[in-house]
């Protein structure tokens, strides 16, 4: 198996929103495992960013699950409670313990 690829998603969450955002991840979380090429996900706060750290098999496969989120409406509603985001890809792993 490849090492795949990283994904952080930082978001700059709305504060009268981010714990509502926070408590809804596990459930929608369980979606997102089931797509093509999903390995992990991890999610980080700090007030009002949260990090989503995700691993796939490729960029492609992140990007197809994306374009599922968007046609299901899922983005636009995210959309509207974040002030903004980024998106980082990290190809290559140098070491894992």
């Amino acid at each position: 198996m490849s090492d795949g690829v990283t994904i952080i998603m930082t978001m700059d969450v709305k504060p009268e929103v981010v714990d509502g955002l926070a408590a809804g991840f596990p459930e929608m979380i369980k979606d997102t495992a089931k797509r093509p090429g999903f390995r992990n996900i991890r999610i980080v706060r700090n007030g009002n960013k949260l990090n989503l750290i995700e691993e796939w098999d490729s960029e492609a496969d992140y990007d197809a699950y994306i374009a599922w989120r968007t046609e299901r409406g899922d983005m636009d509603a995210l959309g509207s409670m974040v002030n903004g985001v980024t998106k980082e890809v990290w190809p290559t792993v140098i070491v894992r313990a």
